[in-house]
């Protein structure tokens, strides 16, 4: 419904659905302790990662970003270690998280394996340096930090030109699975939190969820699966915690907290 095509890659992709979100914060610890926890609850708990690695399921955790809770896995790559490994010319940006991801998973000898991307693309309040020249599809954009002194529409062209950068990494990302044809792959696509851009002079996030805009808490969720391997439930509204329960389901790791309503996927 957006008047910009800014998804022209995924929108050409078959078996890609959208679903409406919510985020349960509006920053971004909270955000991805909430996309990792199997409910919303204040109690210590064992994160995704965490409790597939520790039941057999080889895990890779890849991050340019940062808020994480504390992963703990053998398999964890920041950007600095990416970048040693990474021969292509965008290796300052997000695609950095591909590199060789095709060939890690190949030399897997586990049968399950979980692969976390954790992107910085549209976080603020930079958007203009998150994306390669080549991204630049609307102008003008606002290349200050202080998003204020932008108009409007320069702030959000450099948000949306985040926005298409973001689907080229993720049908990138979907070709690569597809090539992986001995695999049953599935993508799954969420935010942590979503981002005001000045609408009622408001700008990034971080609000009290009470008093949050609803742009400041509206998130993609967009699901990707390989051919004949899963059907999709036809939920019209996620949120975070529908992550936990749908990655258990497709990995099928069986579990005294799994919520089967929970999951994204039919049986």
């Amino acid at each position: 419904g957006y008047e910009k095509n800014t998804n022209p890659l995924l929108s050409k992709i078959d078996n890609v659905h959208s679903y409406k979100a919510e985020s349960c914060a509006t920053y971004t610890t909270a955000g991805v302790k909430c996309i990792l926890e199997y409910k919303n609850t204040g109690k210590l708990f064992e994160i995704l990662p965490n409790y597939l690695f520790r039941n057999e399921v080889e895990v890779f955790w890849r991050t340019t970003n940062w808020g994480e809770p504390t992963v703990k896995i053998e398999n964890y790559q920041n950007k600095h270690d990416l970048k040693k490994g990474c021969k292509t010319e965008n290796c300052d940006y997000d695609q950095v998280l591909l590199s060789g991801l095709r060939e890690q998973i190949l030399a897997s000898n586990k049968n399950k394996i979980l692969v976390v991307l954790h992107t910085s693309t549209s976080h603020g309040p930079t958007y203009y340096k998150k994306y390669p020249p080549q991204f630049k599809k609307y102008t003008p954009v606002c290349e200050s930090v202080e998003l204020a002194k932008c108009t409007q529409e320069e702030l959000i062209n450099a948000y949306d030109n985040t926005i298409v950068y973001t689907d080229y990494i993720l049908a990138a990302l979907i070709d690569e699975l597809k090539q992986l044809d001995e695999y049953s792959s599935s993508m799954i696509y969420i935010s942590d939190h979503g981002e005001s851009l000045g609408e009622n002079n408001l700008y990034m996030h971080g609000l009290p969820v009470s008093i949050a805009p609803k742009e400041q808490l509206d998130i993609p969720f967009i699901v990707w699966v390989s051919d004949g391997s899963r059907t999709l439930k036809d939920n019209e509204i996620l949120s975070q915690h529908n992550i936990f329960h749908s990655i258990l389901d497709f990995l099928t790791i069986e579990s005294p907290i799994y919520d089967e309503g929970m999951s994204i996927f039919k049986n």
